[in-house]
């Protein structure tokens, strides 16, 4: 039987927290890249930019 690397990584907690930052920081970011990128499509449909 092979061994899960997520579950031996999981094991310590230190290491799922740091992941679950990443994890969050990463969706934040994304979100905040697409509400810019849609704000600046819509000023370029406008004509503002």
């Amino acid at each position: 039987m092979k061994r899960d690397p997520f579950k031996q990584y999981f094991k310590d907690p230190d290491k799922k927290a740091k992941l679950y930052l990443l994890v969050t920081g990463a969706m934040i970011a994304t979100t905040a890249l697409i509400t810019i990128g849609t704000i600046i499509f819509i000023l370029l449909l406008v004509g503002i930019i």
